[in-house]
């Protein structure tokens, strides 16, 4: 395993923001900080019911911009997710192939058009779609912070161990 972190676009990370969950209601508070170079807050208040809720970003924002875990609990390693609505990315392949077995194509018709689809959501998300980092333990998201060092693509396992049982808070 290197050191190095994951390299991903700059046009990823032009704009900053967080998304995260507060202590005591569980509502998301999400606040937008502005282009690299603006002053990182040190806390934020709870939208909903108004509990501050402090946050190292400048103890975890390296003097590039790197963020390198989690301002928000502390957690060591944050993941590199793709910045999708996973539902729409299923109902649009839902809506796809059921139009096309409604215009009565062949399977091999079908499965080039899968394919199509495929290539497609590749191109797609290899150029459009933006990534943001992903804290395991307390699921704060953060926008436009490049990765710093132990930034890792998505990992299950780590996901599972940080996810509580249901029924159990977090």
């Amino acid at each position: 395993m290197t050191d190095e972190a994951p390299k991903i676009p700059e046009r990823d990370h032009r704009e900053l923001s967080f998304a995260v969950p507060c202590t005591s209601c569980e509502a998301w508070t999400e606040r937008r900080i502005g282009p690299r170079g603006t002053a990182l807050p040190t806390s934020v208040t709870c939208g909903a019911c108004g509990t501050p809720r402090p946050l190292d970003l400048p103890g975890h924002v390296d003097g590039e911009g790197a963020l390198d875990g989690c301002p928000a609990c502390g957690y060591h390693t944050l993941c590199i997710q793709k910045d999708v609505n996973p539902k729409l990315g299923v109902a649009i392949v839902v809506v796809v192939f059921a139009a096309m077995l409604l215009a009565g194509l062949t399977i091999p018709q079908l499965v080039v058009g899968l394919v199509v689809l495929a290539v497609a959501d590749w191109l797609l998300m290899a150029a459009v779609v933006k990534r943001f980092l992903l804290c395991y333990r307390c699921k704060a998201q953060f926008r436009g912070f490049p990765p710093g060092p132990r930034c890792r693509p998505f990992d299950l396992a780590t996901w599972e161990a940080h996810d509580p049982p249901a029924g159990e808070p977090p």
